[in-house]
């Protein structure tokens, strides 16, 4: 009798090992194909890119409280993230988190000697990003317009004779909170790396009216330039920074 079950047996259990394969194929297909159907256009449908920038600025003062303004070299860095806003990537919203040097350096008639205001910011910036050129053989480059709000962590007046200074001052009683329009290029240049490029200029007067220099009994009687507190002083800054 068991040899006679025998064959029944066997076909069986070929049967059920049959039914699993292909059964087990058919999962497969399903689980598989909505992943490699995702793998063939992955760029396509990234929609945010988060990334680290450095920055060198080039920066100065502009307003009525000082004479014979020269530029200082400034640096920064941050954090920042591009957010597609349509699929074609010709639209982007764009933020950044950075902490920047900048100020301005100041001349003395006929003299050498000179003083220099240094700020550190920490800074929020926002863009739009339109793309304005996207050549197939070259990388994308795009328009960026927005602008800046800025807080003053540190402010010095370094005092001494040609670049030989040394801090005199700090805390300097200016005000803490600066907003800057800003208008600039970013250029992808491969290797998800990008150029770009800004010019902001500050709409706010960070004179507190505290700033006086020049006879005795004032806060920096030994400072140039001289300040009489009276004076609008706004911030001015061109950057070049390398986003990764």
């Amino acid at each position: 009798m068991e040899k006679i079950l025998m064959p029944y047996k066997i076909f069986i259990i070929l049967f059920l090992t049959f039914h699993l394969s292909i059964r087990a194929q058919v999962e497969t297909h399903t689980i598989d194909a909505p992943l490699q159907q995702q793998n063939v256009d992955t760029d396509e449908k990234t929609k945010t890119k988060l990334g680290i920038k450095f920055n060198l600025g080039w920066h100065t003062f502009l307003g009525t409280e000082f004479n014979n303004t020269k530029h200082t070299f400034g640096f920064g860095a941050g954090m920042y993230q591009i957010i597609n806003l349509n699929k074609k990537k010709s639209l982007q919203f764009h933020w950044e988190f950075n902490a920047n040097y900048k100020g301005s350096k100041f001349g003395k008639t006929n003299d050498t000697s000179f003083s220099k205001i240094s700020l550190l910011y920490g800074e929020i910036p926002c863009f739009m990003s339109i793309r304005i050129a996207n050549n197939a053989k070259k990388q994308p480059l795009f328009l960026i317009v927005g602008g800046q709000f800025g807080v003053l962590f540190k402010a010095t007046i370094s005092k001494g004779f040609g670049e030989l200074a040394e801090v005199k001052y700090d805390n300097l009683p200016l005000r803490k909170i600066d907003f800057m329009p800003a208008i600039g290029l970013r250029k992808d240049i491969g290797s998800g790396m990008s150029l770009q490029t800004t010019t902001k200029l500050g709409l706010i007067n960070i004179n507190s009216s505290r700033l006086t220099s020049g006879t005795p009994g004032t806060r920096y009687p030994d400072i140039v330039p001289r300040m009489s507190g009276k004076g609008t002083i706004f911030n001015f800054s061109f950057d070049i920074a390398l986003l990764f």
